[in-house]
């Protein structure tokens, strides 16, 4: 804790939909900058339900502002802080089309209070998605006017003119040992529900990598809404489709990992997913027709190329030589989790000193 001459407060921002596991561990991860870092933690969660909160891991004490409604609350809460207040923007994807244009003034009216009080203003590792002229310009505003503003890939930097490079912050989610290599025998799949399904060029390809990697194929689900998608994989590549159902996300979490630990391979479109399972020492794989760029760019900035492959070009032989030239890259993955894991903990530990700095 930090020594303090009177009271000190801080205001995190930790919305997300609790049936996304991926938006979970990165919210969960800003809030541990957040931590101690004041003698109030303020967290605004949005409409988020119970088991949100849960997820977050949220320490007791803790304000907790609920919905939309809790908005001015915030802002009331923002502006009467003591002297220093710090305040943390919540990691991820970062909408700037028309029609967030109000938004991004609130956003930067908070950045101003902040600073005008002699506070921190911390925006954790993002992504900027579909920018448009005004938005993108009230947001530069709100970047520049923050001590510490982080960028999870080059083309948002380039875009956003200002702050710096750092890696996804679901990178600092905890390294595990998983299982050893030789003992690891499963090829995981998990794709997004809401795309269409792949052809029958892209499931041969899957099914005869596996065959020949003497892999067992197993689908699983790391956000709710892909779970129909998962089943109908496990029935087209003839894997084992494990279900989230009923199960609490926070052992669905856990399990999801200890199956990260045993396989060798993940496929999927899914950041987190891939995220977590390059921490549990699997080797991530994006192999789907026409990839959006957020992937590659994210794992790029750890120094991880080369992991994804469009497969709209129907081509099994194309996919299945990718596939065999991706297997043997677990050690290449290791080195550049680590080095992500580092870089995470420094800037963990700058904030640390600006703080202390500041407050002295």
């Amino acid at each position: 804790m930090f020594a303090r001459r009177g009271a000190t407060r801080s205001l995190v921002s930790l919305t997300g939909p609790a049936g996304n596991i991926g938006d979970a561990l990165i919210r969960r991860e800003t809030l541990e900058w957040a931590r101690e870092t004041s003698t109030e933690l303020i967290a605004y969660t949005g409409s988020a339900p119970d088991v949100w909160l849960r997820q977050l891991g949220m320490p007791e004490g803790a304000v907790v502002l609920r919905s939309k409604r809790s908005v001015a609350r915030w802002l009331w809460l923002l502006a009467t802080a003591p002297r220093h207040p710090i305040l943390i923007f919540e990691a991820g994807e970062i909408p700037l089309d028309r029609g967030n244009e109000l938004r991004e003034l609130v956003f930067l009216l908070e950045t101003l209070i902040a600073r005008l009080k002699g506070g921190i203003v911390i925006r954790p590792p993002r992504g900027i998605r579909a920018p448009s002229r005004l938005p993108l310009t009230v947001h530069r505003l709100a970047a520049r006017a923050s001590q510490i503003t982080l960028w999870r890939d080059a083309a948002t930097l380039s875009i956003a003119r200002c702050g710096r490079l750092a890696p996804d912050i679901g990178f600092g989610a905890g390294i595990r040992g998983g299982q050893p290599w030789q003992e690891r025998s499963e090829l995981l799949v998990s794709l997004r529900g809401t795309r269409p399904m792949p052809d029958e060029a892209w499931v041969r390809a899957v099914r005869e990598y596996a065959d020949r990697a003497g892999l067992t194929i197993r689908t699983i689900v790391q956000v709710r809404e892909d779970e129909e998608r998962a089943r109908e994989l496990a029935d087209a590549l003839g894997g084992t489709f494990e279900p989230w159902g009923t199960t609490d996300p926070l052992a669905q979490e856990e399990l999801l990992r200890e199956r990260y630990d045993g396989a060798r391979m993940v496929i999927s479109d899914r950041m987190h997913v891939l995220v977590l399972a390059a921490l549990s020492g699997a080797v991530p794989v994006e192999l789907v027709p026409r990839p959006t760029a957020k992937i590659t760019e994210a794992f790029a900035a750890i120094g991880y190329h080369g992991l994804s492959l469009d497969a709209a070009s129907g081509d099994t032989h194309e996919m299945t030589t990718f596939l065999d030239s991706q297997q043997d890259r677990a050690p290449e993955t290791a080195a550049c989790v680590h080095e992500a894991e580092k870089s995470l903990t420094r800037i963990h530990d700058e904030i640390r000193t600006i703080i202390s700095r500041v407050r002295a």
